[in-house]
């Protein structure tokens, strides 16, 4: 694990002095609340030093000095499993197991103080931050803040790898909705302003005092801000979807590790960036994360148990073998240093600003309570006699008169039943805008204990209450044009849930949808043409489908649509392309795209292109008759046009015409051919504009 943090770098942990209070190290863990933490010194900003790590094999947590590099303080934590982090606050620290608990210790005592139920069953990524520290467990979408402002917020959907400004703003990711959530220090809940665009991956990056949101669909990356959402600027590298971003930048440049192309870009993405991007090429391995100091970016290979690091440039500043089984992802602190912590613990590698990597070995006697030894029986206590067997004392007799005492029989008591708490948060809610109206939409919640009897939705200016098996609720009444956020609570016996809320929505008056964008046309096959197409916008109606059209460039848009010149065609609202068919070739047909809604159907986008290919026949043998079947459409200027046909075997021949017709063009008919097997028969069609077109089939 790597991590990193602000403070003097000569700082020195003593144990139980009082100089601890300052100098104590950064968490992030399960959401409670924790008290009983000696305080800071009144107005001071504490900002913990150095990295702890557990050694399971030994049971305790150690405090590393990153400066000195070595363990100075240790805390007997028996019980912890191998995953398991340790994190810190001013004047305390966590040793949190995924799935079991969190321990709590003193950092001034070097103690125990207490445990607490894991959040979710899964291994958070923890922040030691400003106002925190912080675990998020993404999978769940939990965020958990310790401290003074202990707090658990349910983000209402999976999370990706949350980032944090360094005034403490904790910046997430909703990967269902594509929501950029903001949680500030002190706060109780996420506010989500921001939505990127639909179907976009990516990660979040902070860039000196910025968050940014490095975009993997369009490479892009932009500047994330309670002031809103930035511009698009190009990061100047194709990067896949599975790349991910260091949580910070290294003097300035955004590192990306690409694990499957095993590819490290440093990016300037700044707005007015003026350096191009620098790609290194990293060895074939298994790479399991990227973080960044002030001035040098690490990654570890799972595969060959190495960290390397690079400058800003992709220089490689140092390459050090892993202790042992490996190490885990790199985390950066808040002394702006980054730390590996190793499998079991028994080691910790830390890189410098400089990315220089030192290793710290992690040693200790074992906790007595982690690794107890067995135990010798007490001797007896009368040894053997040589004269004979010894007459152990007896008990008393009982007094006569006085019965012996009932012994009550035992009773195994029943576990209490669980208590019913209140419902979980409903998911994925998402709202769409109408005329004056929105519909929200979720899906269940958890009900913890007892069924969901109802689900509270509430906006601004409003709330309303469905039943507990509904996951839509209709509001009406709403001012076209204001911004509306909605957000779902379930109910059950037990009380209220917390909310999820939607991204913003603003009913308005519907409209004709815009046209259709990058409308394109190009020959497709013998006589067809393949036109696409991006969506239009709704304008407050959904989209029904779409409406293609086409005639002769020559002859202009408002000309009846009438074949076999020009036609037109329908497609659903999902459709992003169609073949047109049975055309024109050889002439420029212009192609127009128009969206459909109940408002009416909005401007067309058009382009224009020639289809290509000829007239051509089929010919088959059926029943002792030759069949041929022609299509042709250049002949056809006006319809049923009529072409001549030669049909011709071993010293016989046949002369007729074959008749096109309908809005396809095309001729069936049958000729009866009285030779032998294994003649040749040749079909020969003559056409004005390609000439002769000839097929030969052998009788059977």
């Amino acid at each position: 694990m790597i991590r990193a943090g602000k403070g003097t770098a000569g700082a020195r942990w003593r144990a139980r002095a009082p100089i601890a209070l300052i100098v104590a190290g950064c968490v992030a863990v399960v959401g409670i609340a924790v008290g009983g933490a000696a305080k800071p010194l009144p107005g001071l900003d504490v900002v913990p030093t150095g990295h702890w790590i557990y050694n399971s094999l030994l049971g305790k947590a150690f405090h590393i000095d990153g400066a000195g590099k070595r363990a100075d303080a240790e805390v007997s934590v028996p019980g912890a499993g191998a995953d398991s982090q340790v994190v810190q606050g001013p004047t305390q620290g966590y040793v949190v197991s995924p799935g079991k608990k969190t321990v709590e210790f003193g950092k001034s005592t070097l103690s125990v103080e207490g445990s607490h139920p894991a959040a979710a069953p899964e291994r958070p990524v923890t922040l030691e931050v400003r106002g925190g520290p912080y675990a998020v467990y993404r999978e769940a979408g939990t965020v958990s803040r310790f401290g003074d402002h202990a707090v658990t917020v349910k983000a209402g959907g999976p999370l990706g790898t949350p980032v944090a400004t360094p005034d403490g703003r904790l910046w997430l990711h909703r990967l269902d909705t594509g929501l950029l959530c903001e949680l500030a220090p002190g706060s109780e809940r996420l506010s989500c302003p921001f939505v990127i665009p639909q179907g976009h991956k990516g990660s979040l990056t902070v860039v000196g005092d910025t968050a940014m949101f490095v975009d993997t669909t369009d490479d892009t990356a932009r500047t994330v801000a309670v002031t809103g959402l930035g511009d698009p600027v190009k990061l100047g590298v194709e990067v896949p979807e599975t790349a991910v971003a260091a949580s910070n930048d290294v003097e300035g440049r955004v590192a990306i590790l690409d694990p499957q192309g095993a590819r490290l870009h440093l990016v300037d993405a700044a707005p007015q960036a003026k350096t191009a991007p620098v790609t290194v090429g990293l060895p074939p391995g298994d790479y399991a994360g990227v973080a960044a100091s002030r001035t040098a970016v690490a990654v570890v290979d799972r595969t060959s148990k190495t960290v390397r690091t690079f400058d800003r440039d992709g220089r490689e500043r140092d390459k050090k073998p892993i202790p042992g089984e490996g190490g885990k992802p790199p985390v950066r602190g808040q002394d702006s240093k980054v730390y590996v912590d190793g499998v079991d613990g028994s080691h910790v590698l830390v890189v410098e600003h400089d990315g220089a990597v030192n290793e710290v070995p992690v040693t200790g006697a074992p906790d007595p309570a982690q690794d107890p030894k067995p135990v010798a029986p007490p001797p007896p206590r009368n040894p053997p006699d040589a004269r004979g067997p010894v007459t152990q004392p007896q008990p008393p007799p009982v007094p006569a008169g006085k019965p012996d005492r009932p012994v009550a029989p035992q009773t195994t008591k029943k576990p209490p039943p669980v208590a019913a708490s209140p419902p979980g948060a409903p998911r994925s809610v998402t709202a769409t805008p109408g005329n004056a109206s929105a519909t929200v939409r979720w899906n269940a919640a958890a009900a913890n204990g007892a069924a969901v009897t109802g689900y509270r939705v509430t906006w601004s200016g409003g709330e309303t209450t469905v039943g507990g098996g509904a996951r839509t609720a209709s509001i009406t009444g709403l001012a076209n044009g204001a911004s509306y956020v909605f957000t779902v609570a379930a109910i059950n016996r037990a009380g209220t849930g917390p909310g999820a809320s939607s991204a913003p929505v603003t009913p308005v008056v519907p409209k004709p949808p815009s046209a259709p964008g990058n409308v394109a046309a190009q020959p497709e096959g013998n006589g067809g043409a393949l036109i696409t197409w991006t969506p239009a916008t709704a304008n407050g109606s959904p989209i029904t489908g779409y409406r293609i059209y086409w005639c002769p460039d020559s002859e202009g848009i408002d000309q009846p649509h009438d074949p076999p010149d020009c036609g037109e065609a329908t497609v659903p609202a999902s459709a992003r392309q169609h073949v047109a068919d049975f055309l024109l070739v050889g002439t420029e047909l212009r192609f127009y795209v128009e969206a459909m809604s109940a408002a009416g159907n909005g401007p067309a986008g058009d382009d224009p292109t020639i289809p290509e290919g000829r007239p051509d026949i089929e010919v088959t043998q059926r029943n002792g008759m030759v069949r041929l079947v022609a299509r042709t459409i250049t002949e056809s200027a006006n319809w049923n046009a009529t072409l001549p046909v030669v049909v011709t075997g071993p010293g016989w021949e046949k002369e007729f015409t074959i008749k096109l017709t309908g809005q396809h063009n095309t001729g069936t008919d049958l000729v009866r051919y009285p030779g032998a097997k294994g003649d040749r028969v040749t079909v020969t069609l003559y056409t004005k504009v390609y000439g002769e077109i000839v097929k030969t089939i052998t009788w059977k």
